[in-house]
């Protein structure tokens, strides 16, 4: 049997119809406009920075930096990086790489280089002087400016 084309029958679907879509596409602007998530604060800008830390005259591959504002500032979160093999380091704020903050900062290193246990290569134990891993007692410090950053090579 053919389906009916009583043109009536279509036109009732038709009007059912439209008042859906129309509702469906009210909802989904409302979603839109009221967001999926908490709204992420501004971000301070950013500028790349760059260096290297050897400690014994050998790179320090493996190492953890973190810097500390000397004037603390809540909305700045703590630039990190760590040392690659040729002892060479990004920093990195928001993301990989991308630098710091504009400041004054204290640098803390911390390097648990691997050792063997068993047939495991686990995190050994801190091999930087207690000194350079604390921002209270760290004389190691660098000034983020705005543009490009080659920082001073850190010695230990």
């Amino acid at each position: 049997m053919l389906p009916s084309l009583d043109p009536t029958s279509a036109l009732l679907r038709t009007r059912r119809f439209f008042p859906f879509v129309r509702g469906l596409a009210a909802t989904a602007c409302l979603v839109a406009l009221l967001g999926c998530g908490e709204a992420k604060p501004d971000r301070v800008a950013v500028h790349p920075a760059a260096g290297t830390v050897t400690f014994k005259g050998q790179p320090a591959h493996g190492a953890s930096l973190t810097l500390h504002l000397k004037t603390a500032a809540e909305s700045v979160p703590a630039p990190r990086a760590n040392v690659e093999k040729d002892g060479s380091f990004k920093l990195s704020t928001f993301n990989g790489g991308d630098g710091a903050p504009e400041g004054e900062y204290v640098v803390t290193v911390r390097w648990y280089k691997l050792v063997k246990e068993g047939s495991d290569l686990i995190a050994g134990p801190n091999v930087i002087p207690p000194k350079y891993t604390n921002p209270q007692s760290s004389n190691l410090t660098v000034r983020i400016a705005a543009g490009e950053n080659a920082l001073p090579p850190i010695k230990l």
